[in-house]
């Protein structure tokens, strides 16, 4: 055998993900399968600069814009998405340190990522799966990001990045182990996913939290954004730590970017503003309203992420609609 052939097989090989092991597997197993390298997407390696210098406390306005300045593609996202509804700035911006300054080093670091992240599975509008999974990806990331601001929440923009990446455990999951998932997915009963981690755990040996978690934290983002999305279906387990009001929040978002299907089940609708009432100081009317300014910016981001997401539900109407009738059935004792 030749060296040439030897190279193109050892080639060939690393560009071929390793077969994932059969389940039932232990939890290490499971988790080096979905991690391998060649199963996993990579953020430009200029992104990832962005996101190490921005994360260090010595970190200065300059050293951004210098790293930024080698990736002109991501500066003309940037300087989009700054300029866009979500940030809703009187005039616009037109230079990347500007930018540095106006939305701040975690502001960058957080739309850095996201905005330079490959698609993470065929986008197409032919794919069911793809679009709804982009449309609860985008739609709790900007709901996250929103809700934050809403509250004064320091680093606002970190809360879109985790909105954004909290389910990237669902597509490795599923890319890993499809036919496992396609029967996990098909089990009814669950429509605000509060069972969703136990049964990954119970068939995987692991969590798509914990993914998540594990592929964030080799990208060398920092915990305060790791953590909550570790443990975004659970918060109260970081209760009494400076990571659960981040956990709390994006648990919420994800179950606003779910309204649609929520307001069929007039309990759980009931639990959501009850939870928006009590823990965010948000009244049904709020809410409604909230959401309705929330809609319309989910279809501008899309198009900057170039990601294909089909019918943006109208949350605030939905939301409305669904209070209406559950005030109904509440005054009939239904």
């Amino acid at each position: 055998m030749t060296a040439s052939t030897t190279g193109w097989i050892t080639r060939a090989a690393i560009n071929r993900p390793l077969p994932a092991p059969p389940l039932p597997a232990g939890r290490d197993l499971v988790l080096a399968a979905v991690l391998d390298p060649n199963r996993l997407p990579t953020p430009p390696s200029v992104a990832l600069q962005v996101v190490e210098a921005a994360s260090r406390p010595d970190c200065r306005p300059g050293q951004i814009v210098a790293l930024l300045g080698q990736d002109p593609g991501l500066c003309a996202k940037l300087l989009k998405a700054v300029n866009s509804v979500q940030y809703g700035l009187i005039r616009p911006i037109s230079s990347i340190d500007r930018a540095v300054i106006v939305i701040g080093l975690n502001g960058v670091r957080s739309l850095a990522l996201g905005l330079s992240l490959p698609a993470l599975r065929p986008q197409s509008r032919f794919d069911p799966a793809a679009r709804d999974h982009s449309l609860a990806s985008v739609g709790g990331a900007l709901t996250a990001r929103e809700l934050a601001a809403r509250l004064g929440y320091p680093a606002a923009d970190d809360f879109f990045v985790g909105g954004l990446l909290r389910d990237i455990g669902t597509l490795l999951l599923q890319q890993t182990y499809p036919v496992e998932w396609a029967a996990l997915a098909a089990r009814p009963g669950d429509p605000l996913g509060d069972e969703q981690c136990a049964r990954e755990r119970g068939v995987f040996g692991i969590d798509h939290a914990e993914i998540a978690a594990e592929v964030l934290s080799g990208w060398n983002l920092p915990a305060e954004v790791v953590e909550p999305i570790r443990h975004h279906h659970h918060p109260e387990r970081l209760a009494g730590t400076p990571h659960f009001a981040a956990a709390e929040l994006l648990w919420f978002a994800g179950r606003l970017a779910r309204l649609d299907t929520v307001v069929e089940y007039p309990d759980a609708l009931d639990g959501i503003l009850a939870v928006a009432d009590e823990r965010f100081g948000l009244s049904r009317a709020d809410l409604a309203v909230f959401m309705e300014g929330v809609w319309p910016k989910i279809d501008q981001f899309a198009r900057l992420l170039n990601r294909e997401i089909g019918h943006i539900p109208n949350y605030g109407a939905i939301l409305t609609a669904g209070a209406d009738e559950l005030a109904k059935l509440t005054a009939t004792g239904a």
